[in-house]
């Protein structure tokens, strides 16, 4: 790199990090920080990057690393646009984001296509955990109806805390189905959490756990992640298609998805036991299927 190249380098990072610094100071020139940061240029120094004085005032203009660049945007508390911006100042390459606009239509699209040749219930979702779609199966097996008015509800978060669906009073009708389905309640936000760690910032994260926090599941947002080994299989009171009547059912759940994205993805869900199998078969599932 020649010298003029390092110096507009050197200008273009300074000049997008103080832009952000300052942007976050009159965030909170009003109130506090939660974590009392104050985002001056000497807490950036101690706190993301101990050579920033240096580069600020010209002492070097060796541009930090990609990690560090990327930390810097943690302690600045970028989001996904803002940390790339600074990522493409400094040379690196930017972060993969999530789809959006025509690209996350045509994957939504792909998904459809698939989801309609799976003979077993399935749904659709987006990273935001927006349920994008769903067959006929998984209508059948979860009570869903098809009034309108649900589709407004339809997100994992609504799918999993809303006791107006027949899912969650279904999910939870003893005291052992009402620890398991705690416990993929914290298990779920918490590997939730991990996936999307650098979209913390992201408006879209943040709606989505203002979502979750208007069920007052506190105790599952703030609770220690111990990342334990937890059994994958779930419960629900089903119908028998027969007589009418609500058994106990336990099925697991498998994630599909298009190439290197994680998102959208389909979400398919399997019988373990007989009276699952009854049930699934009695909606028209293969249970002799590869999928099992």
């Amino acid at each position: 790199m020649d010298i003029d190249t390092e110096k507009s380098r050197h200008k273009m990072v300074m000049g997008e990090i103080e832009a952000l610094r300052m942007k976050r100071q009159q965030k909170f020139a009003d109130q506090p920080h939660p974590s009392l940061k104050r985002f001056t240029q000497q807490e950036l120094n101690d706190e993301a990057f101990l050579s920033y004085k240096n580069l600020l005032v010209g002492r070097t203009r060796r541009i930090p690393n990609r990690q560090t660049i990327i930390h810097i945007a943690d302690y600045l508390e970028c989001t996904s646009d803002e940390r790339n911006d600074l990522l493409l100042a400094a040379g690196y390459l930017p972060i993969q984001i999530e789809l959006e606009g025509r690209s996350l239509e045509r994957a939504l699209e792909w998904a459809q296509q698939t989801m309609r040749s799976i003979p077993f219930p399935s749904m659709i979702v987006t990273n935001t955990q927006d349920i994008k779609g769903v067959n006929e199966p998984f209508r059948h097996l979860f009570d869903i109806p098809l009034d309108r008015s649900y589709d407004a509800l339809m997100n994992r978060v609504d799918f999993h805390f809303n006791s107006d669906l027949p899912i969650r009073p279904r999910s939870t009708f003893d005291k052992s189905s009402f620890k398991q389905w705690e416990q993929h309640a914290k298990n779920g936000i918490h590997t939730f959490k991990r996936e999307h760690m650098l979209s913390r910032y992201d408006a879209w994260y943040q709606k989505l756990f203002d979502r979750v926090q208007k069920y007052n599941v506190d105790e599952y947002l703030n609770g220690p992640d111990a990342e334990a080994v937890v059994d994958h299989t779930q419960t629900i009171l089903a119908r028998m298609k027969s007589a009418g009547e609500l058994i106990p059912i336990r099925y697991r759940q498998v994630s599909i998805s298009e190439g290197s994205r994680l998102y959208p993805q389909i979400e398919v869900f399997l019988p373990v036991d007989s009276a699952a199998r009854t049930v699934f078969e009695a909606l028209g599932c293969p249970t002799d299927c590869a999928f099992l």
